[in-house]
């Protein structure tokens, strides 16, 4: 589980393999970014604890992808370090 800052600067939330975004400005509730799909999970101060099912299977490589390009972005703003060791870093 860990949250993550999408390309447009807002929280997303990555858990199990599916990748969530905040439901209208709440801080409790998380929808799938998957327009297509109902999934929902619900923050209830120690966790996370799931409203409604996926409509699709989870996909753990797309959530390790956008961790690792968020810690690629996050370190070229806060550091002056060439891209190859920011990159290396990352890894």
């Amino acid at each position: 589980m860990s949250i993550v800052k999408s390309s447009k600067g807002h929280d997303k939330l990555l858990l199990e393999g599916y990748s969530y975004r905040r439901a209208n400005k709440s801080q409790i509730i998380w929808r799938c970014c998957r327009n297509d799909c109902a999934g929902r999970v619900r923050f209830d101060g120690t966790g996370y604890i799931k409203v409604t099912d996926h409509l699709h299977v989870p996909n753990p490589e797309e959530t390790i992808s956008v961790e690792f390009k968020s810690n690629i972005n996050s370190g070229a703003t806060a550091s002056h370090d060439p891209p190859q060791r920011i990159i290396h870093q990352a890894l």
